[in-house]
């Protein structure tokens, strides 16, 4: 990307973090570069090293269960959980304990048992691989030294680039990892992520309707509101929360609590997460994630709004349904998606890299060939308010150094700092002109 190109991508980036009401919706693509897993085209290898990584075991019955369910060997990971689920439950619909998969001389069976333990080491694995940053190996060599450069770079320039008079932005995440928490902590900044207390944490919704300050601590007299802070909304739950039933100690009543717990502590307690399963949209019913669905249904329907999507795929009904339907009903409402690889392929991308004038263009100007992903179908939309950084650029690492940086020295000055800057010398020049008519001197 060219300078001229790098331009207009953040002068676009300006106006957005100028808006009203600010919604960033992050998805795993941003946590790739620290080793997150990959749920798409694994082979049963693949599947069989997730477990392992993770401390378990694949045995002769677990691998003779994924040829069965993955015979094309390039499966995806939410269809082999949700394909295990169905064959649980489809054994004890028939009031058996068992299920034949296959057919003539490949048919096997299996117990209900065996489909639940290969679907628990799954589950397990894969939230051993969310636990992020990853060991080395793992993580891509450029960001070894410092994992979490890129996220303190998004945050800082996304929350300093801000006007302070602005509401706070809302992340939204549909990550279990608590990579955002330690980036917001490495930087200071203070962040309302739902839960109140400071030993025992518990869920409390209403914690979202809290803001920081800054006091004189001799007379408690507010005098300004804190800097860079944010709100955290976790819409599929996070590796550190647990779920227990506790009964109230005045009332007797019983009722379901969430509460935030140290990262690496045993279980004690049903972890909140929603899994990678055609279920998961069924799971946003309960408590807590259709309060916390709701959040974002309501973030995204207020007057001047803009959303900034990195690393979320679509691939989420759930969620798609709700930013469609804003965009439908709420014309003040503007989009930018950060995907590197879900609109062109790679000769499509070359060709589209060697033109001089493709950044800002319509896609369908060029009548270029696209993939047929959501990503790609919002990309190719007649709608103005819609627009799509693809190809290096999109990479999450990439995008943050892309940010305005309204440090002294940056290159790019928004806008609207050059607008302020012009008001603020009109109205010297005009004190100044003033002040020489009252003494009745003029100044060359």
């Amino acid at each position: 990307m060219d300078a001229d190109d790098r331009h207009i991508v953040q002068e676009h980036l300006s106006n957005l973090l100028q808006v009203q009401n600010l919604v960033v919706l992050i998805g795993s693509g941003a946590s790739f570069h620290l080793g997150s897993p990959q749920t798409r085209n694994l082979n049963n290898a693949s599947v069989k090293g997730l477990v392992s990584e993770a401390g378990g075991s694949v045995d002769a019955t677990d691998m003779a269960l994924l040829q069965h369910l993955n015979p094309g060997d390039d499966g995806d990971l939410e269809r082999l959980l949700n394909a295990l689920q169905l064959a649980a439950a489809l054994a004890m619909h028939t009031q058996g304990d068992a299920v034949t998969l296959g057919q003539g001389a490949e048919a096997q069976t299996f117990t209900v048992d065996e489909l639940e333990s290969l679907r628990h080491k799954i589950g397990s694995a894969l939230v051993e691989a969310c636990k992020l940053p990853r060991r080395l190996e793992d993580i891509s060599p450029e960001h070894r030294e410092d994992p979490l450069q890129a996220h303190r770079t998004f945050f800082s320039r996304l929350l300093r680039a801000r006007r302070s008079n602005l509401p706070r932005p809302r992340i939204f995440t549909t990550n279990y990892d608590l990579v955002i928490e330690r980036a917001l902590d490495e930087l200071g900044y203070p962040y309302v992520d739902g839960f109140s207390g400071t030993v025992d944490r518990r869920l409390n919704l209403s914690f979202y309707g809290l803001d920081f300050h800054r006091i004189d601590t001799s007379t408690q007299k507010v005098l300004a509101r804190a800097e860079s802070a944010v709100y955290v909304h976790k819409i599929h739950g996070s590796l550190n929360w647990r779920a227990r039933t506790e009964r109230d100690r005045i009332t007797g009543v019983e009722s379901l609590e969430v509460h935030q717990v140290p990262d690496d502590a045993p279980v004690g307690g049903d972890r909140v997460l929603i899994y990678p399963t055609t279920a998961k949209e069924g799971d946003t019913l309960a408590f807590p994630y259709s309060d916390l669905m709701r959040q974002l249904g309501d973030a995204v329907q207020q007057d001047d709004t803009a959303i900034i999507s990195v690393g979320y795929g679509f691939a989420d009904p759930h969620i798609n349904r709700i930013l469609l339907r804003s965009l439908a009903v709420n014309p003040a409402l503007n989009v930018l998606v950060v995907d590197p690889k879900a609109v062109l392929d790679e000769q499509e991308m070359e060709e589209a890299l060697s033109s001089d004038e493709v950044v800002g263009r319509p896609l369908n100007v060029d009548a270029r060939k696209t993939k047929r992903t959501a990503v790609a179908a919002l990309a190719e939309a007649a709608d103005a308010r819609i627009a799509v950084l693809t190809g290096d650029a999109g990479r999450f690492v990439d995008f943050a150094d892309l940010m305005p940086d309204p440090s002294l020295g940056n290159s790019f000055t928004s806008p609207r700092t050059i607008s302020d800057l012009v008001d603020s010398l009109e109205l010297i020049g005009m004190r100044a002109q003033s002040e020489s008519s009252n003494t009745g001197r003029s100044d060359v």
